[in-house]
């Protein structure tokens, strides 16, 4: 993404930094379809490791990451630390056929559109997202990437005869 020099940040606003290729899934498929359509995105050029959890009217009602999904296949056990590798793959099996929505993290921030990039960052920056998801009038139309994010703020601050942050001068 290239950003202007002269752009300010209440310029910049989520449609600027925002994907749109993103894939659903619905709130009454299992982990093991996530899993699968994560898997999937993953392999597909370009195509972000997030799918955005909807009813069967298309309304936004979640966000699934890799991070997230491993949570949630290991039962609650903070990213599989507290038990073994056999247990560990026990429990994320018996947790594939769970419904989506029955355990589906429903505190992730969204932004509009036409949200600004400080709005962005405030939203996305504490929970420490890899996407904030983009919802308007209730249906997913984007995420913003949290690295897109910051690479326009770096943006606002940089100007190309910066080269870049140096730390020798």
């Amino acid at each position: 993404m290239n950003w202007e020099t002269d752009k300010m940040a209440d310029d910049i606003c989520a449609r600027d930094v925002m994907r749109t290729d993103f894939l659903r899934v619905r709130i009454d498929q299992t982990l093991g379809d996530a899993m699968i359509a994560l898997r999937g995105a993953q392999g597909e050029a370009g195509m972000p490791s997030a799918l955005m959890v909807v009813d069967d009217d298309d309304q936004y009602r979640g966000m699934l990451t890799a991070r997230l999904l491993i949570r949630l296949l290991a039962g609650g056990h903070e990213d599989g630390r507290e038990l073994d590798d056999m247990m560990l793959l026990t429990v994320a099996r018996d947790r594939l056929s769970t419904a989506i929505g029955d355990v589906l993290v429903e505190d992730i921030p969204v932004v509009g559109p036409a949200d600004r990039l400080l709005t962005m960052i405030r939203r996305g920056a504490p929970m420490r997202l890899d996407f904030v998801p983009v919802v308007d009038a209730g249906r997913p139309v984007g995420f913003a990437p949290i690295t897109a994010i910051f690479q326009a703020a770096a943006g606002m601050a940089l100007k190309p005869e910066d080269e870049g942050i140096r730390f020798d001068r």
